[in-house]
């Protein structure tokens, strides 16, 4: 080690060599890739934060739809396109996977809609026609504000009402549906006024209520007085004015409609009726213009003789008005007296007849009906149509009727009311009493006797006795028309004669009393005597009576 060292130290040291420091230089080459990668950092944030949100859609089948192509819009902006289109796990519908843009984001919730707008035709309208040329695509109803949601349920038919449409909602309730649809029309003056937007049955499954949307300015007119009614088909009403057909419209004939009106207009301005308020669907025109009645008063009608021709729904008229209905009819059978009821029960408003005047003494508005009946109010069956057979219930009174009263509490629930048979039934039960009484005369014993009398005016007839009578009463007849001769022979000249010498004897008695004959002179001076000597004794009668003692001492003794 220490030679080593010392070697070392024997050679000479090198010169230090100079050593220069450069300065770097940073090359623009690098700004490249720098700047690109900011631009592409960039892109990426703009492209994350820009980016809309990517939802599903569920539809039934895909018809319309294509990957890449088909796009979402809102109000004809494109804010979407679908990117895939795939089956779902059971095979039963199809799932789009669209994606949107990013303002999208702000209108998605659990209340929007989706729905495909492609070309449909339907009895009611034509729509979706531009899609035969620019394709199908995917429009959307946002709906009211909700829940933030990714996955939609496609509609398969495209909504009546969207959101923002001014006008308002209501819900009607009807017995039947009839031929209502969706999308079937709203009239108000034979002026479309809205649509059908859906129905259903009620929770308790008795009636169907339908949701319609009526159109602004239309639905100011919907009062919480007005009423609706069916529109379908043709209405044709034959009365005394003749024959009468309304329909709304065409569509309304083929897919059936709804309109509105205020028809007890007398009632008063009534306010506007506020949104998904409640009214009843009137089955036609006529039944929306009848009055609604707040009472009803329910009656058991029992009837002895058929009532086929009767269903639930007939009338029941007072005089020719209608003042209530059949509700149901039943049969009974009464063993003990092997007889046939049938109960017909009947929803009766008194309210639509009026009573002037004041009540007889005790009786009130609750006791009435039993006096009406006891005075003969009675129901009774009459025939409606002649070419249908349909029966009717008509109340009226008769006077003549059976004595009956009113029951209540009866065992049917509800008051009794007496009834009186048909005309027909009435001529039936007297033909049917005179038959039982004509089989109580007795025809046989009747038919012997005049038999009998038969054989002896047959016997009496055929006669010798009777030959002859009629012979000899023969030349009776013979011998007066003899003497009938005679006597006209004999006593007609001398019957002339004496009208002769009477027309004589009253032409002279005529002639006495002319009045310028002599004896008309003499009656007449006779007369004058006459009357002047009734003023004598007129006179002398009153002197006697004021001096009726000149009897005995003469006038000239009066001092």
């Amino acid at each position: 080690m220490s030679e080593q060292h010392t070697f070392d130290s024997d050679v000479p040291e090198a010169p230090a060599a100079a050593v220069k420091a450069f300065k770097r230089r940073f090359s623009l080459v690098w700004l490249v890739p720098v700047v690109a990668a900011l631009i592409g950092g960039w892109l990426v944030v703009k492209a994350l934060t820009e980016k809309g949100p990517t939802i599903t859609i569920t539809f039934k089948s895909a018809d319309g739809l294509e990957a890449g192509k088909t796009k979402i819009k809102f109000k004809d902006v494109d804010i979407g396109v679908v990117e895939e289109v795939h089956l779902g796990k059971d095979l039963s519908h199809v799932v789009a996977k669209a994606q949107l843009v990013k303002e999208a984001e702000r209108f998605l919730s659990e209340n929007t809609r989706f729905w495909v707008v492609r070309a449909r035709v339907s009895a009611s309208a034509l729509s979706g026609l531009g899609t035969v040329f620019s394709g199908a695509y995917i429009d959307v109803d946002p709906g009211k504000q909700g829940k933030p949601a990714t996955a939609f349920q496609g509609l398969e038919e495209p909504p009546i009402v969207t959101t923002g449409l001014p006008g308002r909602h209501f819900i009607l309730e009807s017995e039947r549906r009839g031929s209502l649809e969706i999308g079937a029309p709203i009239y108000y003056r034979q002026i479309r006024a809205g649509e059908v937007v859906a129905y259903g049955l009620s929770e308790d499954g008795t009636k169907i209520v339908s949701k319609i949307f009526v159109n602004a300015p239309y639905h100011q007119f919907v009062r919480n007085n007005t009423r609706f009614w069916s529109a379908s088909g043709v209405d044709l009403k034959l009365d005394a004015t003749g024959v009468t057909l309304e329909t709304e419209s065409l569509v309304s004939i083929m897919v059936g409609g709804i309109a509105f009106d205020t028809i007890d207009a007398t009632s008063g301005r009534e306010e506007e009726a506020p949104e998904d308020s409640t009214f009843r669907l009137f089955p036609s025109h006529e039944a929306a213009k009848q009055k609604i009645y707040s009472t009803i008063n329910h009656f058991v009608l029992l009837f002895d003789e058929s009532v086929r021709g009767l269903a639930p729904g007939a009338p029941v008229e007072f005089r020719g008005i209608q003042i209530g209905q059949v509700i149901d009819i039943k049969s009974e059978f009464d063993l003990e007296r092997n007889k046939v009821k049938i109960p017909v029960i009947a929803a009766v408003e008194p309210e639509r007849i009026s009573f002037i005047g004041k009540l007889p003494g005790g009786v009130t508005r609750e006791t009435l009906v039993d006096y009406l009946v006891e005075r003969g109010l009675r129901a009774q069956l009459r025939t409606g149509n002649l070419l249908t057979g349909q029966l009717y219930v008509a109340i009226d009174l008769y006077p003549n009727a059976k004595p009956a009263a009113l029951v209540r509490n009866g065992r049917y629930g509800y008051p009794e009311f007496p009834t009186t048979p048909t005309p027909f039934e009435e001529i039936g039960s007297k033909a049917t009493q005179l038959v039982a009484k004509i089989d109580k005369i007795p025809i046989e014993q009747i038919g012997n006797d005049l038999r009998e009398t038969m054989q002896g005016v047959k016997r009496i007839a055929n006669s010798p006795e009777l030959l002859e009578a009629v012979k000899s009463l023969n030349a009776a007849v013979k011998e007066l028309q003899a003497l009938a001769a005679e006597l006209r022979a004999r006593t007609t000249p001398e019957i002339t004669a004496t009208l002769q010498q009477a027309q004589r004897s009253l032409a002279a008695a005529e002639g006495s009393l002319a009045a310028d004959s002599p004896q008309q002179y003499r009656v007449k001076a006779a007369l004058d005597e006459i009357s002047g000597a009734a003023r004598a004794l007129r006179v002398l009668t009153e002197y006697l009576e004021a001096h009726p003692e000149s009897l005995l001492r003469g006038k000239g003794s009066e001092k």
